[in-house]
């Protein structure tokens, strides 16, 4: 039943991203950062933002990574709400999702939680800290 609510759950997600996913992607990103807790390590990746409407987008990530010998690979689809839009400021936003990881032979699927904010440093350019819970 767990795995069915899941699936469910990360249909609904994709079926509510379509219309957006139809756009052309608002932004490009690129990462890279600690991973703490199980797996530790290392990843980096990169991702599209579609906005669906003014204060919230979607953003389908995927990254790869090392954990001790072990490879790591990620893919993740969440919802960003930012809490103002005005790109010459600091943007706070809250976001939630869903993902899989996988390292050594085992998949694991998990929600996704966080935090962050945008820091303008140049035109059309951010570094943006965030803290996410699997």
């Amino acid at each position: 039943m767990r795995k069915h609510l899941g699936v469910m759950v990360a249909l609904g997600m994709v079926i509510f991203a379509l219309p957006a996913m139809a756009q052309q992607p608002s932004r490009y990103t690129f990462f890279g950062g600690a991973l703490l807790g199980s797996p530790n390590g290392f990843a980096a990746g990169a991702g599209l933002t579609f906005d669906i409407n003014r204060n919230v987008s979607f953003d389908p990530q995927f990254s790869l990574g090392r954990s001790g010998h072990t490879g790591l690979f990620t893919l993740s689809g969440v919802f960003r709400y930012e809490f103002h839009v005005d790109d010459e400021a600091v943007v706070p936003y809250l976001l939630g999702g869903i993902g899989l990881a996988q390292w050594g032979s085992s998949t694991y699927g998990s929600a996704i939680g966080g935090v962050g904010a945008r820091f303008p440093i140049g035109h059309h350019t951010w570094i943006v800290p965030e803290v996410r819970a699997a």
